[in-house]
């Protein structure tokens, strides 16, 4: 059956209490309630059902439930759905064997223990309970088995407006399980990345197979690697952990992208969406100080990358225009330096053959440079990988502010440089 249902469908059914027993696992009132006012937004139709007042289930694509499980399973024998999401946990394993026996041939499952479910932003989907959420339509898609490490992925892609094109919580996958939302989501047309965060992996031959068919960037955050964190993710969305050295080796083989913490996640989840791959070896920085730009030089080092050494053309066509400056690499354009002089020597630079990534860092404070003539760096044209770094907190949020959409933006050398290494790999 194709997941279309699930994540395009053209109704949808809550199913909740307003008044459940708040000491089960995700049944409060006010999740019933947030929810509904989330799914107002939905381009489809929406249909309500409250247990307290009514048993009437109207037929529906997809079917979000709030329950307890025992009124789950009673309610999911009447159902006439294709899916069933469900937020609320707490399920025993003779209570996960019944509802796996009632939905066979009738509808597949999400969860239990989802929490949030999932958002598709195209067609006003948002099966949370989270309020007021202004989510951009992206190409990334993220898929969590955890409710609360894919609310902090949440959060961050809010806070930082990196669009969304799909989110989904998998919770415990009694039935859907990692590699079929995997699957889906390389097939989609408006996903250009998947990130997963993933304590374990129901099937690893087919989620690696799957995985190594597509030409997608995959990222996983995979937890449970330490023997303490394995004890805890047994406990945890009934979790099946196995060797991380197995695993990575894994992951290798089927080209999918591995990193230890959820800043790298998303970041490497940005900038594969705007400027994709590139085998880079050789990087030129750009910087309008000479500090930065040498820190910049000791991390591309550390982490296996060259610095470019100048074509003669390069260096003729720099002084051509800007005489005072020395045409080495860093590239110190010095601290009067403004948004027309980072566009023209930056598209100098790009042309260079021996040039394959370019670090941007423009630093506001102690420089003349104007945020706002940063926009003009939107128009360089090339087909190279460009990251930009404003070190500092409120010059990473200007700068951020007036490239948004275009060159990917860190507040740290050390991870611009760690990006531009990753996109080689």
């Amino acid at each position: 059956m194709s997941l279309k249902g699930l994540f395009e469908p053209k109704s949808v059914l809550l199913i909740g209490s307003s008044k459940s027993n708040v000491s089960k696992i995700m049944v409060s009132p006010d999740i019933f309630e947030r929810v509904c006012l989330n799914l107002h937004e939905f381009d489809g139709h929406g249909f309500l059902s409250d247990i307290e007042k009514s048993h009437k289930y109207p037929p529906a694509d997809l079917t979000v439930v709030s329950l307890p499980p025992e009124n789950i399973l009673r309610v999911s024998k009447d159902l006439k759905t294709s899916f069933l999401l469900i937020l609320s946990g707490g399920f025993s394993p003779d209570q996960r064997r019944k509802l796996k026996e009632t939905s066979k041939g009738r509808f597949r499952i999400l969860g239990p223990g989802t929490v949030c479910g999932l958002i598709n932003p195209g067609i006003g989907l948002n099966t949370t309970f989270e309020r007021e959420l202004e989510i951009r339509q992206g190409g990334i898609s993220v898929v969590s088995q955890s409710g609360g490490v894919g609310a902090i992925l949440l959060d961050r892609m809010v806070s930082n407006n990196i669009g969304i094109s799909k989110f989904v919580w998998v919770g415990d996958m009694l039935d859907l399980n990692e590699s079929d939302i995997l699957k889906y989501l390389l097939e989609d047309k408006r996903t250009k990345v998947v990130a997963l965060y993933l304590e374990s992996i129901r099937e690893p031959r087919r989620f690696m197979g799957i995985a190594k068919s597509s030409k997608k960037p995959i990222i996983i955050l995979k937890s449970g690697i330490s023997e303490e964190s394995k004890e805890r993710a047994l406990t945890h969305t009934d979790s099946l952990s196995t060797s991380c050295e197995i695993y990575s080796g894994a992951f290798k083989q089927a080209g999918i992208t591995e990193v230890d913490n959820v800043k790298d996640l998303l970041d490497y989840a940005v900038i594969l969406e705007r400027q994709g791959r590139g085998r880079i070896k050789n990087v030129a920085i750009v910087s309008n100080t000479g500090g930065s730009s040498i820190i910049a030089s000791d991390f591309c080092h550390r982490f296996g990358l060259k610095l470019s050494r100048f074509s003669e053309r390069t260096r003729r066509g720099i002084k051509k225009k800007y005489p005072r400056l020395e045409v080495i690499n860093p590239l110190d354009i010095r601290a009067d330096a403004d948004g027309e002089r980072f566009k023209n020597i930056v598209e100098v630079v790009v042309r260079d053959r021996n040039v394959d990534g370019v670090l941007i860092i423009n630093q506001l404070r102690s420089c003349l440079l104007r945020p706002e003539e940063l926009e003009i760096l939107k128009g360089v044209k090339t087909g190279k990988i460009i990251v930009d770094c404003a070190p500092g907190s409120e010059d990473f949020r200007k700068v951020k502010f007036f490239l948004r959409d275009s060159l990917p933006v860190y507040d740290s050398v050390r991870d611009a440089v760690k990006v531009l290494k990753m996109v080689s790999q």
